[in-house]
């Protein structure tokens, strides 16, 4: 199954607007309530409208934005998109139940809608009781993507560190753990916290680390946080042997954040050329 639709010559810079309640708590920290749906379409559509024309794809989700962008002619021809597939749920408390779809959704109707591709996010640490449960969910979906014949991008997300310092070891044994499953892309944390380690050799030694036990492309994600951090992390994965990025709340966040008035022009001005950098680099 070919990933050609979300990348350009087997590289991906792709922008992922597949938050939910993620960016309710981004938006509106005290009160996830006070952000409505249609304000979260409204945004997701503009984003996508100014950014996708860059970007070698798109993430979206069914709530907000599958069909919304689309039907919106947000999304521009020759752009795919990945859909996600995970129920909401998983802020309040990772480690609390496996990952499950969102309720009348499927990876047939991920299918059926024309994505190039479905996304699972899994909450996952090796030592903790739902690490083989977790491990279970996603050898269903892959197997079912298999099925279905869409490519997979399968993103296994830390929780609960024991210590900064043991973020190296978790993410690296949460990689190789799930290249063995074969998903067809992985979406991968940065391997080291650049707030405690700022040694850039050390960097590039643990994502080199990690890249020597994953067979498949691998993708890194931004999880927030400052653009420039993020922009010499994928510096240094694409250096290690990464295929690109997946980025949001760091490329996209202020622009998010600003009145629906002066969104356009942060867009514009600020957002879209971060995009062009990181197309760039990753090109």
């Amino acid at each position: 199954m070919s990933l050609a639709g979300i990348s350009h010559d087997g590289r991906f810079c792709v922008l992922a607007i597949d938050h939910r309640d993620s960016l309710r708590k981004f938006l509106s920290p005290d009160d996830l309530d006070a952000v409505t749906a249609d304000e979260l379409t409204a945004l997701k559509v503009d984003i996508v409208g100014e950014l996708a024309p860059i970007a070698t794809g798109v993430m979206l989700e069914p709530e907000y934005s599958i069909p919304q962008v689309a039907d919106a002619g947000a999304l521009p021809s020759g752009v795919g998109f990945v859909a996600a597939l995970e129920a909401q749920g998983y802020l309040d408390d990772l480690g609390s139940a496996p990952t499950t779809v969102l309720d009348g959704w499927s990876v047939e109707a991920a299918a059926a809608c024309g994505a190039a591709a479905a996304k699972l996010l899994l909450p996952y640490h090796p030592d903790r009781a739902l690490a083989a449960p977790q491990r279970r969910v996603a050898a269903e979906v892959i197997a079912e993507c298999r099925r279905v014949e869409i490519p997979l991008v399968l993103e296994p997300l830390f929780y609960d560190l024991d210590d900064p310092g043991d973020r190296r070891r978790v993410v690296i044994e949460t990689a190789r753990e799930f290249a063995s499953a074969a998903p067809h892309l992985l979406k991968l944390p940065f391997p080291v916290d650049p707030a405690v380690e700022p040694d850039r050799n050390v960097w590039l030694d643990a994502c080199e680390e990690m890249n020597a036990l994953i067979p498949m492309p691998w993708t890194l994600l931004s999880g927030g946080g400052c653009f420039e951090s993020f922009f010499a992390q994928v510096e240094v994965a694409l250096e290690a042997g990464a295929s690109g990025c997946m980025v949001g709340r760091a490329l996209w966040g202020e622009a998010a954040r600003a009145s629906s008035t002066a969104r356009p022009t942060i867009l514009k001005s600020q957002t879209a050329p971060r995009l062009r950098r990181l197309h760039s680099l990753v090109s």
